[in-house]
């Protein structure tokens, strides 16, 4: 089902059966199992990548997906608002490993799938960071400790938004982060293209990386921020 579902770019049981009725209900019958359960799901994704990950150092890499459904108000069976409040579907957290060296996909490490009740009233301000959904963040890296615990070296990599802390806060030694990391070298320049969205247009960004290797101060693999 997997398969069809990469192939086929579909999540419709009758289409990836491909007019096959005893698939289509194999499907069925499978989704509707007790023990398939969501988290028991999220367990499986990492099954092959504990053993792929072991002796490399390996890039950790996670971000939030939105996942929209075209429904109505009677058909929408638990589906949560997504994008600015106009849609529903379901969040796909998801992180996966990816050989530094090589490029090479490892494996899904962890993650979640969950959906918004509706709009919280409370501001992030004054919510505590399990009330917050930006939890996911640190669930997710807390979750795929022993799931990377054989590779060589993690470097965790995910933009801005997971960065819960003030941006540009103080750092040990004095300054901010951004004066601690305002005279790290540029390491390589690269264009990439940005396909169109219904908020912007396609375009070419131009992404220039800083880098610096840095002791940890526990024991452990070198921290690079």
């Amino acid at each position: 089902m997997f398969g069809a579902v990469v192939e086929d770019q579909c999540l419709c049981l009758r289409k990836l059966a491909g007019g096959d009725r005893a698939a289509e209900v194999a499907y069925g019958d499978f989704l509707a199992n007790p023990k398939v359960t969501l988290s028991r799901l999220i367990e499986g994704w990492s099954e092959l990548t504990r053993t792929a990950v072991a002796g490399r150092h390996v890039l950790a890499i996670q971000d939030t997906s939105e996942i929209y459904f075209s429904t109505r108000p009677k058909h929408r069976r638990g589906l949560g608002v997504v994008g600015r409040g106009n849609a529903h579907g379901v969040l796909v957290h998801a992180m996966v490993a990816v050989d530094a060296d090589d490029g090479a996909c490892l494996g899904l490490v962890t993650g979640d799938v969950y959906n918004r009740k509706g709009r919280v009233k409370t501001s992030h301000a004054k919510r505590a960071l399990k009330d917050k959904e930006s939890k996911r963040w640190s669930q997710t890296a807390q979750a795929a400790k022993p799931i990377l615990a054989e590779a060589r070296m993690v470097t965790a990599v995910a933009d801005r938004e997971s960065d819960i802390y003030h941006h540009d806060r103080a750092v040990a030694g004095g300054g901010t982060v951004y004066q601690a990391t305002a005279d790290w070298a540029f390491v390589a320049t690269r264009d990439v293209e940005l396909s169109a969205t219904p908020e912007r247009a396609a375009r070419k960004a131009t992404l220039s990386p800083r880098i610096a290797v840095r002791g940890s101060r526990s024991s452990g693999p070198t921290a690079r921020a």
